[in-house]
C-alpha cells in the first residue's frame, strides 16, 4: 500500500510525514507513435488508444492520492500531455491544471529539423550525422534542436518549482519520455549518459517523494 512507510531499517533516515510527492506520468500514445516518428515539440494529438491508456491509468494512481495533503495537477504545454492530464483528472475527480498548471519547461526535447523523421529515414539520409549524434547524444544537438543537456537544464528548473509546489502535498505531473527520464535520472543519481536505460512506456507512472532535498523513488514505469 502506498501509505506504508516500508522497513525503517533499510530506508532513508529523516523521512517526513508529508513529503512532496510527485506522481509523474508519460502521456498516452499519440499521432505518429505507431510509425516510430520522432515527435518532440511537434504538437500532435492523442490517438483513441492513447486516450484509453490514460483512463486505464487512473486506478493505478488512486492509491497514491491518499494521505498526500491535497493534489494539484500540472502538465506540459503540448496537446498530447494536456489531453492526457485532463482525462486523468476527470477519471480521478481532480481539478484539471489551472493557472500555473501548464509548465513550459516540461515540453519534450526539441528535435529541430529531425521532427517527424524516423530512425530509418535519418539513417538513409544522414547516416554519419546520426552516428555522430548518438555517439555523444548528451551534448549533440539535432539541426535546429536541443541537446539532452539543454533539455536537462530547463527540466531541472521546472522540477524544482514542482517540488516547491508539492511540499507537504501531491503533484500529478503529465509530461514526456525525455522529460521524465531527466527527472528520474536525477532522483536516482544516474548520469545522463545512461538516460536510455530508464524505460518510459505510454501512460507510465513514476512515484518520487522528496523528503527535503532527498528523493525517494518508490515506483518507476509502473
Amino acid at each position: 500500500m502506498s501509505e506504508e512507510r516500508g522497513d525503517p531499517a533499510v530506508s532513508i533516515p529523516g523521512k517526513e510525514a508529508r513529503p512532496a510527492r510527485l506522481l509523474l506520468l508519460r502521456h498516452g500514445a499519440a499521432e505518429g507513435s505507431g510509425e516510430g516518428r520522432f515527435f518532440g515539440r511537434t504538437d500532435v494529438d492523442l490517438l483513441p488508444g492513447g486516450e484509453a491508456q490514460m483512463r486505464e491509468a487512473a486506478p493505478r494512481l488512486a492509491p497514491w492520492l491518499k494521505g498526500g495533503g491535497g493534489v494539484r495537477a500540472f502538465t506540459s504545454p503540448l496537446r498530447r500531455a494536456r489531453r492526457s492530464a485532463l482525462l486523468l483528472c476527470e477519471a480521478l475527480g481532480l481539478d484539471p491544471p489551472g493557472d500555473g498548471g501548464v509548465v513550459e519547461g516540461l515540453a519534450e526535447l526539441d528535435l529541430g529539423e529531425w521532427e517527424g523523421e524516423t530512425y530509418a529515414s535519418l539513417s538513409a539520409r544522414e547516416p554519419e550525422r546520426l552516428k555522430a549524434h548518438y555517439a555523444d547524444f548528451v551534448r549533440s544537438r539535432p539541426p535546429g534542436g536541443e541537446s539532452l543537456l539543454d533539455l536537462a537544464r530547463r527540466v531541472r528548473q521546472a522540477a524544482a518549482e514542482l517540488r516547491r509546489a508539492a511540499r507537504g502535498r501531491t503533484a500529478l505531473v503529465v509530461a514526456h519520455a525525455g522529460v521524465n527520464r531527466v527527472i528520474l535520472c536525477d532522483a536516482l543519481g544516474i548520469p545522463l549518459e545512461n538516460f536510455f536505460r530508464v524505460e518510459q512506456d505510454f501512460a507510465a507512472l513514476n512515484v518520487i517523494e522528496y523528503h527535503g532535498e532527498t528523493p525517494l523513488v518508490r515506483l518507476v514505469n509502473g
